[in-house]
């Protein structure tokens, strides 16, 4: 089986770009690829199954164990011929000294190759040095090839590769030429989602067709052979889910989940039903409990709050008692209003009596853990939002204890109404069965 994890040396480098685009060419040429993310990143998978036309899979350093990360990889690369995980930031950046959750850290678990991408960008022969030092600074540093980023022509490659393959004996395997046409749009919580990039499918194409010039795939294919697999299993927990059918949110304003989470609640017999608070006006009929994922309901709050037909109707089943579980985006969705930063407010479906003000600047970055109902789990948050409160009394309780003790910090979340909760963090649900069962019981309270 052939495998590789394309790491950076920085955010914003291009590792993106080379991702999707060297997923396209191999796909083209008859690659059966299992797409993967390192880290909680929500939007780069969606790019991922654009181009692949197959779920891509979040493996997590920091929120899963080790051996959950093994067991993920090869259950999800049973079926095909190839591994490609996309890294996160730089190579070595993740959380604390030990750097976990990073690119390398994912290397060491899947003893994978590395393909390590630079951006040429005003450097010249100081690219070897870069390399030099990311494939030094730890022994088992697998960087087994490079690619160079906004490279102006072949000429200037061949020179580059010349260097850096006579200071380091790391072989380059190709380029990506200048091209403004390659570049990827951002906004505040990093790119803009595939569905929402114009001609996206035409810019790919031309991607592919340009590295089909610029990579040398057989180089590529010799360096990033791996076993086949681990032989890494993971019990499941003993929870009948076969009575619970679940309205998941999803639409261009939420599509942040983890898809382990959802296939793993399928797994335990639930039925998923899909449905658009943009666009739907009722709630799935079949469904008895609701899921709220993350996204972007700021960006989309003005086609949300036009929905007010959909917005009634879960307000007037959380009164009267069916379940919700939400994360992120669908806490906004939840609340009375989001407010934007220039004032302007979009009413929501005002289950919790608070608000939700967006900011300039992030409130919450990073990992922690989550306490709630006797049971912990490590999660993520990252948003641009504060909660809050109106005149009134609140009319939730918060359930949720958060805490990172290496920053001895600690705070309260997980809004609480009826059967309704909803917080900030992002769960990972093979992190700890013992949380996802304390979200099923909430669920399973349509039918008590």
């Amino acid at each position: 089986m052939h495998g590789f994890l394309i790491a950076g040396t920085n955010s914003g480098c291009g590792k993106t770009t080379v991702t999707i685009g060297l997923m396209d060419l191999l796909k083209s040429r008859g690659w059966k690829i299992a797409p993967f993310k390192t880290g909680p990143d929500y939007i780069d998978p969606l790019f991922h199954s654009k181009v692949l036309e197959v779920p891509s899979y979040n493996l997590d350093g920091f929120m899963l164990s080790h051996h959950v990360v093994r067991h993920l990889f090869d259950k999800h690369t049973r079926s095909k011929d190839m591994a490609i995980v996309e890294g996160v930031m730089g190579m070595y950046d993740g959380k604390g000294h030990q750097a976990k959750g990073s690119s390398y850290e994912l290397s060491t678990i899947l003893d994978m190759p590395v393909i390590l991408v630079v951006s040429c960008n005003s450097l010249y022969q100081s690219v070897a040095a870069i390399v030099k030092g990311f494939a030094s600074l730890r022994e088992d540093a697998r960087i087994q090839g490079i690619i160079l980023n906004h490279v102006p022509d072949e000429a200037y490659y061949r020179f580059l590769k010349s260097v850096i393959e006579h200071e380091t004996r790391i072989p380059c395997v190709g380029y990506v030429p200048k091209n403004k046409g390659f570049s990827l749009e951002s906004r505040h919580l990093g790119l803009v989602q595939a569905e929402e990039v114009p001609e996206l499918s035409a810019k790919i194409q031309k991607l592919s067709d340009t590295l089909s010039q610029t990579i040398d795939v057989e180089k590529l294919l010799e360096v990033t052979q791996i076993p086949n697999h681990s032989g890494a299993s993971h019990a499941l927990p003993a929870l009948d889910l076969s009575d619970l059918h679940i309205g998941v949110a999803y639409d261009k304003a939420f599509r942040f989940y983890y898809r382990d989470n959802l296939e793993l609640l399928e797994e335990l017999g639930a039925t998923l039903y899909y449905f658009s608070p943009i666009k739907d006006g009722h709630l799935p009929e079949q469904s008895n409990c609701l899921y709220l994922g993350g996204g972007y309901p700021e960006v989309f709050a003005g086609e949300l709050s036009t929905n007010k037909k959909l917005l009634r109707e879960i307000k007037s089943a959380v009164l009267e008692g069916m379940p919700v579980y939400a994360e992120c985006g669908g806490l906004m969705y939840l609340s009375q209003n989001i407010i934007d930063i220039d004032g302007f407010s979009y009413p929501m479906a005002g289950v919790y009596n608070a608000s939700i003000q967006m900011t300039k600047r992030l409130q919450r970055f990073g990992y922690a853990t989550v306490h709630y109902n006797g049971a912990q789990t490590k999660c993520h948050e990252f948003h641009r939002s504060q909660i809050t409160s109106s005149a009134e009394k609140p009319n939730y309780t918060l359930e949720y204890k958060l805490e990172k003790p290496e920053k001895q910090k600690e705070w309260q979340c997980g809004l609480k109404l009826n059967n309704c909760l909803a917080g900030y963090a992002h769960v990972h649900f093979y992190s700890n069965f013992n949380f996802l069962e304390q979200i099923v019981k909430l669920w399973k309270q349509a039918n008590t």
